[in-house]
């Protein structure tokens, strides 16, 4: 006789018969006859009691085995079903095998940092560039107004219930280039122009995906272990002897300019910035040097 007959006569559920028992269940009534009898026996005297105890436990132990084989195997079936579920979901495919296209939101870092390029009107590889623009800050010569550049862009500009005229004291002028020759900036993005004295000063305010901080380090081109670097090129601000003071800020080494847009006519200016020993230590800072900058990232 089959096992799976066996275990359909015994009462067993169908399914249990696909599981992989190596052994059949049948109905143990030769045991089953075999207890009454010992129940009989211990009741006449303790010495048959004695002798078939032994029997009884080998019995139970057996009927235990069955079972604790019975629920293994239930239970790796399961873990196998929940283990390969979990696999095709690890693998991009859905349960069942069939595919489940990751969404580009799924790859890319819900977080990063966000900073200013000045003199370049992109951001380069590195980084998303979230707009193109051009420099601002208040007029090189007046007393008041903003003290620090900003990246005003050159699309979608928007306002909101303007009045023509001058009604509040306060403005803002696009920077110039006042650097006097050329032995500084790189000319690979200046298309053809070998000075950029008078041009403006384009900007780029980028995004750069899974980092989280930004620091513009001066004096150096180069960023500390564990940074990735974004740009390097001079540090820059106002002139010492304008009224307007300005905050310093790292401009690119290989800037862009903004063709036809040397009319000298002033604004907000940028100026290299030299060092001054004596003041600085002297060793490290050089007076009259022109300092570098470079911005990193991590």
């Amino acid at each position: 006789m089959s096992s799976e007959k066996l275990v359909m006569d015994q009462g067993f559920a169908p399914s249990l018969a696909g599981l992989g028992l190596t052994r059949p269940y049948k109905r143990q009534s030769g045991r089953r006859t075999g207890l009454v009898l010992l129940a009989g026996g211990c009741l006449g005297g303790v010495l048959v009691c004695a002798v078939l105890m032994p029997l009884v436990y080998v019995t139970m132990s057996d009927l235990q085995l069955e079972v604790t084989e019975l629920r293994n195997l239930v239970i790796s079936n399961s873990m196998s079903t929940a283990t390969s579920s979990t696999e095709d979901q690890g693998n991009g495919t859905a349960v069942g095998g069939a595919h489940r296209e990751r969404r580009q939101a799924d790859l890319t870092p819900e977080f990063g940092d966000v900073y200013v390029r000045w003199g370049r009107e992109d951001c380069g590889g590195n980084a998303e560039t979230i707009y193109a623009g051009v420099v601002g800050s208040g007029w090189y010569h007046h007393y008041g107004g903003g003290s620090d550049y900003q990246c005003l862009p050159l699309e979608g500009v928007e306002w909101n219930n303007p009045v023509s005229g001058y009604q509040h004291n306060s403005y803002m002028y696009g920077a110039e280039y006042e650097v006097n020759s050329n032995g500084y900036f790189s000319t690979d993005n200046m298309e053809s122009i070998n000075n950029p004295l008078n041009y403006d000063v384009p900007c780029s305010v980028c995004h750069v995906a899974g980092r989280s901080a930004h620091v513009m380090i001066p004096a150096r081109l180069s960023c500390p272990q564990g940074w990735s670097k974004e740009y390097s090129g001079y540090l820059m601000s106002s002139n010492h002897a304008h009224y307007s003071n300005k905050n310093f800020i790292c401009v690119d080494g290989a800037p862009n300019l903004r063709a036809g847009s040397s009319a000298d006519l002033n604004g907000a200016l940028l100026y290299l910035v030299e060092a001054q020993c004596g003041s600085l230590p002297c060793g490290p800072y050089i007076s009259g040097y022109e300092l570098t900058c470079v911005v990193c990232t991590k």
